[in-house]
């Protein structure tokens, strides 16, 4: 870790999700004075769905030390399996995430969401961990002043600060407190809920091809398992009308969704009711996925990053890398900064703030419309998305889709104050780090 500075300069996050931890990280190494608010117990906790860590955030993580301990949390995907829920006829196979890996030196892996909390918790200084982090607290509203904000919790006593970073999730009270203090309107493409899921945890890989991304398609329906070694994780999603309200599933609930979805096909010759056989239930449940995208990510000594700002459906496994990405830009923002201002005004603070929404908008704008057009597609939503999907997308050709995916991949972002040497790549990156 480099070596703190005594700084004025204090990071309120609300959220200890990985995002939240990752940013937490980042300002270690840059320095800079953090405080974590947490509303749940713990940090580590059974929960959360199986999610992908694409390579440039995998890069990240090396930058940071974190990728060579990371072996025992995650599964390299290797393979792409397509099917039919109907029948589980293969309309599609390839070896897609292990050319990918090859192409930038590091692997598709798929982390449980526990897992990933977890390299990053347990990897923090600590003294970090023992007087940066707050569990237990709820946020209730945030006061701004000239030159420092009040993070106000539901039991009474209230965090100071310099700023405040929300990154707590897709129903984010931070979201909610910035937007009311600068009485925005309301957003042109609001947090809505349209898919609803059923995921969970496998106790094994079910006998199934190690390293394989397993997704089987039909009208108003989607499935997909990660399967590693010895364990594997799958996600069932379905179309819902659109609604701003937020729901909570009983297990009585899941459990009569699973046997509705029993006789569903996730891989060739494998109905669900087989999976179900194998989930751990206590990391079995039913979620409601949104889709939004917040016009403004900031206001005065206010910000929020990733969910909070943005919200995708699993379909893509893009969400947690963008929320990621835009972090690190957030980190560099306020590195440079404090370099030249480490008292810095609410002027200029707005100008950093801006200067990351448009940095990072340049990508999230494109992957926000091409995630929601993905799980349209995948899903049949009409009969044009059916065509492609069905018809010609079995014939599109692994190059043609690795070079997509490159164009994606080799814009991932580096922090700016971290020295760090690159692996060699056969897809260069266009965001190069600091030299030894």
């Amino acid at each position: 870790m480099a070596e703190s500075t005594v700084s004025p300069f204090r990071v309120v996050i609300v959220g200890a999700g990985p995002v939240g931890l990752f940013l937490a990280h980042a300002l270690s190494r840059a320095g800079i004075d953090y405080v974590i608010l947490e509303q749940h117990d713990a940090v580590v906790r059974h929960q959360g769905a199986g999610t992908l860590v694409y390579p440039q955030t995998i890069r990240l993580l090396d930058q940071l030390g974190l990728w060579e301990k990371a072996g025992d949390y995650l599964a390299d995907m290797l393979y792409q399996s397509d099917l039919l829920v109907h029948n589980g006829r293969e309309i599609k196979t390839s070896s897609l995430w292990e050319v990918i890996g090859k192409n930038h030196a590091y692997p598709m892996a798929a982390f449980s969401r526990m897992q990933l909390v977890a390299l990053l918790y347990e990897n923090l200084p600590e003294i970090d961990k023992e007087t940066r982090i707050k569990t237990n607290v709820t946020v209730i509203d945030v006061e701004s002043y000239d030159d420092r904000v009040k993070v106000f919790l539901r039991d009474g006593s209230a965090v100071d600060g310099s700023i405040v970073v929300g990154v707590d999730g897709v129903h984010s009270k931070t979201r909610q407190i910035m937007q009311r203090i600068a009485q925005s309107p309301p957003d042109t493409r609001p947090m809505l809920s349209t898919y609803r899921g059923l995921y969970g945890q496998l106790s094994s890989n079910a006998g199934l091809r190690p390293g394989t991304l397993y997704q089987s398609r039909a009208a108003g329906i989607v499935s997909q398992m990660m399967i590693g070694q010895n364990s594997g994780h799958f996600i069932v999603l379905r179309p819902v009308p659109n609604t701003a309200e937020r729901r909570r599933y009983s297990e009585e609930e899941r459990d009569d969704l699973a046997q509705e979805l029993s006789e569903i096909m996730v891989a060739p010759g494998v109905p669900f009711k087989n999976i179900w056989q194998l989930t751990l239930k206590k990391t079995a449940v039913i979620v409601d996925q949104e889709e939004g995208y917040c016009d403004k990510w900031y206001d005065g000594r206010v910000a929020i990053a990733s969910d909070a700002a943005h919200k995708l459906t699993s379909v893509t496994g893009w969400g947690l890398n963008m929320g990621i990405h835009s972090v690190t830009v957030l980190a560099n923002e306020l590195h440079s900064l404090l370099q030249s201002e480490p008292r810095p005004s609410t002027a200029a603070i707005d100008q950093a703030f801006m200067r990351y929404q448009q940095l990072r908008s340049r990508e999230t704008n494109g992957l926000y419309d091409v995630g929601r057009a993905m799980i349209r597609t995948v899903t049949w939503e009409t009969w044009s998305a059916w065509f492609f999907d069905r018809i010609i997308n079995p014939w599109i050709g692994i190059d043609m889709i690795v070079d997509r995916f490159g164009k994606f991949i080799k814009r991932g972002q580096i922090l700016s104050f971290v020295p760090f040497k690159d692996r060699l790549v056969q897809v260069p990156w266009e965001n190069q780090p600091p030299s030894f």
